[in-house]
């Protein structure tokens, strides 16, 4: 291959060749009847000088701008196989160019081979590929503008006639300068056999142009095969892409199937796990009533009955009645003592026994200066927490089970709700003396307590018997809002009610359909907070199909307080504080955990808001009142597990004065506490 290719001259030795040829035959003298033939060279070489004039020229700026095109021109035109001109050029698939004899050997019937410049694979079509490959036709222009032609020239049967010469017997470009010349054969002719393609922007002969098109004919022939071959490449790649998502699929049906038969063996154990709870309590509750069934029984017989008896044995019967009914009372009180949610975050059944712990709590600081006016601003407010000794200056322990507290808007008495004797206590605080009952036939358990102001209505919650009670300030019973039931307006065991006097709404926690209710004081509800609809998907029959369901991110809630703009709710079933936009009822902040450390709750019942907005949280399974700051920062914990003054059983309701006097009911120790 590198003989047949050296044959041919390297192009920067013909040039050079030629240079020095011109120069001698330049010497001597021409005439005008001898038949020359133009050297193509000379259109890239400039213009030869006379003696006179070239003997002026320094040699360096002679051949200077000559050497640099050469150059240029012989790395261009180089095979990069053989390193010599290129020789009937061929263009791969890549765009890179070689003799086509270099490239019969660098095939050499293989089936792939790999570019040698940019190492592209290329897969080889029947035995005659290499010399279907297109030909590069601006390699092969620029060759045939310079004289060397990548494929055997004949030559010419008559030479063509020299023209008139120049200046020192030289030939004058000049006299071709009346047409434009063909980029292939390099013939002068007419404007109007002369073609400009649009492809290479190169002007051809009518007869070059008939090459030229047959050279892109042949071109686009190379296109089709590269089509095809895409075309091939992309079939396979849908293939490939199609199994892949086949393969998704699949693997995404069998985890799903994983994941609900887990799904649905967790539901199926938490069934059991909460049948098994309601078979415990029925169990206990119904041997609870056979007990006061029979204890009731020995009651009445033994007040009807007309026997003789002696007093020492009327005196006995009564001491074991008492101590019976005494310890049934107590069993009662208890029944219930075993407290547990669904953790829907977990999909579990937390238990918790409602028993207080003794958890962590704060000293008072050392008072550095008296403030005047605690509520000045934010900082002297938390200097007063921090500072303050919490210990109750009264303690009122006429109530058996005090629950939910609260300051009469009209004439500053308290109101407690007292749960076992179904009424609501009106105390004169001064006097510390009860001066009026709020209670009716229908109530059962009295829970919390709000107070309408602009109407002078007071708004009782009753747990057990599902609805609101609404009395007059003077204390008449004027009606019940609501019963038992989720849909709008009912309720199932509400526990935390406030009102918003701006606005004439009542705000209801509705604990058993984990929500908070907005009603208006007929009872009609206008808005609800922490519920939402969202789409589920169903089966019905064989066919999937999505329906829209109520889902709500609270967990057996159990009070609320209004602040200005914001609605703060405790979400007791979740351990947490969660604060809302009163306007559009989105979430704010929430703060909280499951713990015994500050700033965690167990099992909190109740909280308030001060006056600047500070929320009280009574967390009555640590027993103890933490106060943060409207942003959710603990600011101080006071309370401990205990009966003496200062500590607490269980905190069943908390109310903050516009003094910022702080009353805390305690439900196990049967007392409330003023701080």
């Amino acid at each position: 291959m590198a003989e047949k290719v050296k044959k041919k001259p390297p192009f920067f030795a013909l040039k050079r060749w030629n240079s020095q040829k011109q120069t001698e035959e330049s010497n001597y003298p021409k005439t005008p009847n001898t038949p020359q033939v133009q050297n193509p060279l000379q259109l890239f070489k400039p213009n030869v000088l006379s003696p006179t004039t070239r003997s002026t020229v320094p040699p360096a700026a002679e051949s200077k701008p000559r050497k640099v095109s050469a150059g240029g021109i012989k790395e261009l035109v180089q095979c990069p196989l053989c390193l010599e001109v290129l020789h009937n050029p061929k263009m791969l698939p890549c765009q890179h160019t070689f003799c086509l004899a270099c490239l019969r050997v660098y095939v050499d019937a293989e089936p792939i081979i790999d570019c040698p410049i940019c190492y592209t694979r290329i897969q080889i079509h029947g035995a005659n590929y290499v010399e279907e490959l297109p030909t590069n036709l601006y390699i092969n222009t620029l060759l045939q503008m310079v004289g060397i032609s990548s494929s055997p020239a004949k030559a010419p049967d008559t030479p063509p006639t020299t023209p008139a010469t120049g200046v020192g017997g030289m030939q004058s470009v000049d006299l071709f300068a009346g047409g434009l010349r063909c980029c292939h054969c390099r013939t002068m002719c007419d404007a109007c056999d002369i073609t400009s393609c649009g492809h290479c922007k190169l002007k051809f002969c009518r007869v070059c142009w008939s090459q030229h098109l047959e050279d892109m004919r042949t071109q686009i022939g190379s296109i089709l095969k590269q089509l095809d071959s895409a075309a091939n490449r992309l079939e396979h790649k849908i293939e490939h892409y199609k199994d892949r998502c086949e393969r998704i699929t699949e693997q995404i049906n069998i985890v799903a199937d994983e994941k609900i038969n887990a799904i649905l063996t967790a539901k199926v154990n938490l069934l059991q796990e909460a049948s098994d709870l309601q078979k415990s309590g029925d169990m206990s509750a119904l041997a609870l009533q056979s007990s006061l069934k029979e204890a009731r029984e020995v009651a009445l017989k033994t007040m009807s009955s007309k026997q003789l008896i002696d007093d020492n044995e009327k005196v006995a019967t009564f001491i074991n009645l008492h101590q019976n009914a005494l310890q049934l009372l107590t069993d009662v009180s208890k029944w219930d003592a075993n407290s547990f949610v669904f953790d829907k975050e977990n999909f579990c059944i937390e238990s918790d026994i409602t028993t207080p712990l003794d958890a962590e709590s704060d000293d008072p600081l050392p008072e550095i200066a008296k403030h005047n006016n605690p509520l000045e601003n934010e900082e002297s407010l938390i200097m007063f927490y921090r500072s303050r000794n919490f210990t109750p200056h009264y303690v009122w322990r006429k109530t058996a089970r005090p629950c939910g507290i609260g300051i009469g808007p009209w004439n500053e008495h308290l109101y407690i709700c007292a749960m076992d004797s179904h009424s609501v206590l009106v105390v004169e605080r001064s006097q510390a003396k009860t001066v009026m009952r709020l209670t009716c036939e229908e109530m059962l358990c009295p829970v919390h307590i709000a107070f309408f102001k602009s109407l002078g209505e007071i708004y009782v919650t009753d747990k057990w018997k599902h609805c609101i009670h609404v009395f007059s300030k003077e204390g008449e019973y004027l009606r019940s809002i609501g019963q038992k039931g989720s849909r709008d307006g009912m309720f199932r065991s509400p526990e935390g009610i406030a009102i918003d006097n701006s606005q004439q709404l009542i705000y209801v926690v509705d604990t058993g359909n984990d929500r908070v209710q907005i009603l208006q004081p007929d009872g009609k509800c206008v808005d609800q907070i922490g519920v939402a609809t969202r789409k589920q998907p169903s089966q019905t029959s064989s066919v999937w199909d999505t329906k829209e369901i109520l889902c709500t991110e609270l967990n057996a809630p159990t009070a609320v307080a209004i602040s200005n703009d914001r609605v703060i709710v405790l979400d007791s079933g979740n351990r947490r504080v969660k604060v809302y936009n009163k306007q559009d009822k989105s979430k704010l902040l929430e703060f909280g955990s499951l713990g015994h450390r500050k700033g965690q709750f167990r099992q909190p019942e109740v909280l308030a808001v001060d006056p600047m907005g500070f929320i009280l949280v009574g967390d009555s399974g640590n027993c103890r009142v933490q106060v943060f700051k409207p942003n959710g920062q603990l600011v101080r914990v006071f309370g401990r597990l205990g009966t003496e003054p200062g500590k607490f059983g269980w905190i069943s309701g908390i109310h903050v004065t516009k003094q910022l006097d702080i009353i805390v009911s305690d439900t196990k120790n049967h007392s409330v506490n003023f701080f």
